[in-house]
């Protein structure tokens, strides 16, 4: 963010700009935090206590009324239509994330979403703090405490608080495992592994945005701790299947089940955007990644991290409110990051970044996400991405080709 750099230095400037974007940032929240106390519907509490009744949360979420026969799940219900709201279960989740929630369920419904907004906005102060101790280590503070309060103060922040989503539980996670990879040493390599495979477990709960990002670990080569992740939700899986009389299949295929009927309600990912073409596209461009994530020259983590995280929001189902992921893929523009851009390219891309910021952040919600503002946002959001994902394998083949000429 060389842009900035005047603007940092500048003291009064500084202040001031801090100042507005902390009075914005603490708007939202305070508003999310209103919004989450009041709704909270994604929460899936729900689910997981049907898991734990040793109920099928997925034929409830294809037959909603027969949930209104179980006391506990129809007190659930009856909070939100004591106020005229609607909601119905919706397990989208596989049965091993289900459990990940079942802690909260010893909670009544009114008090686990209390517990549930306090939860995450203690992850996202801890996705703050991680990102500074990872990525973001060396970036001048002011850059980074601003890039932190416009990610608050966006739209999709306060839905993603507000609605009880699980991307702050899911990235923080992730965040979690990328930061037990960078303090790895000998004396702790064991423990920092586990850790790691651990930390990547629990963040699948999200799948659809850090099962993406979560190629970032092949790039470091930590093929076991990835391995080990992936394998443990099938054991889980089984034993939820025991628990719920079910067969392993059924419970990979059930929740996809349920999670095709939401396809066509994303915001401007492949599915709204190409319908039944977007499986091909988002196949094609999952295996490009992959091929990046193993091919990636060492020294450009932050460079693939950020193209990981463009394509994380697009490839499959999101909403707007999983966007607030945005302001990492600023990376690309501080100088430890390698040199993606040419000198005269840098600043064209760095203002179709901001560009991109506003319009997802702040231009969403001015349009109330009406279908022209989705697809303006939405060809310069896919032009964004392919540009950025183009311009950084070439500086892949170029730095392998100069590394294999020099050996």
């Amino acid at each position: 963010m060389e842009r900035f750099k005047g603007l940092a230095e500048n003291r009064p400037v500084k202040i001031a700009v801090l100042c507005v974007l902390a009075l914005l940032a603490a708007v939202s929240v305070i508003a999310g935090v209103k919004n989450a106390v009041w709704y909270s519907q994604d929460f899936q509490w729900d689910a997981s206590k049907a898991v734990c009744l040793r109920l099928d949360p997925y034929e409830l979420s294809l037959e909603p009324e027969k949930a209104l026969d179980h006391p506990e799940l129809e007190r659930f219900y009856r909070m939100f239509t004591d106020r005229g709201l609607k909601q119905k279960m919706e397990a989208n989740q596989f049965p091993s994330l289900l459990v990940l929630l079942a802690p909260m369920t010893v909670f009544s419904p009114e008090t686990a979403k209390i517990v549930w907004m306090i939860l995450n906005l203690l992850f996202t102060a801890g996705i703050v703090i991680l990102l500074r101790k990872t990525f973001f280590e060396h970036t001048d503070p002011y850059v980074f405490a601003a890039l932190s309060l416009i990610m608050l103060a966006g739209t999709p922040y306060r839905n993603q608080l507000g609605v009880g989503q699980h991307t702050l539980f899911s990235f923080f996670f992730f965040m979690l495992a990328v930061y037990f990879d960078k303090k790895d040493d000998e004396a702790h390599k064991a423990s920092n592994s586990v850790m790691i495979s651990l930390c990547l477990f629990v963040s699948y709960f999200k799948y659809t945005l850090t099962a993406p990002l979560a190629l970032y670990f092949l790039y470091l080569k930590r093929y076991r701790e990835f391995a080990a992740s992936v394998a443990a939700h099938v054991v889980v899986t089984e034993i939820a299947a025991l628990w719920l009389g079910k067969s392993f299949i059924y419970m990979i295929k059930a929740p996809l089940q349920v999670a095709s009927a939401l396809t066509a309600e994303g915001g401007i990912d492949l599915g709204v955007m190409l319908g039944s073409a977007s499986y091909v596209a988002a196949f094609v461009i999952a295996l490009i990644l992959t091929v990046m994530a193993v091919r990636f020259p060492k020294g450009s983590d932050r460079v693939l991290f950020s193209v990981l995280v463009l394509w994380s929001l697009v490839l499959t189902y999101h909403r707007t409110y999983d966007f607030f992921v945005l302001s990492v893929v600023s990376l690309l523009f501080i100088p430890e990051a390698a040199n993606v851009f040419g000198k005269k390219e840098a600043g064209v891309f760095e203002i179709w970044y901001c560009i991109l910021i506003l319009s997802v952040y702040f231009g969403f919600r001015i349009f109330n996400e009406n279908t022209p503002s989705k697809i303006v946002i939405g060809i310069c959001y896919y032009a964004f991405a392919i540009a950025v994902t183009y311009k950084s394998g070439k500086l892949m083949i170029k730095q392998r080709t100069g590394k294999e000429d020099n050996g």
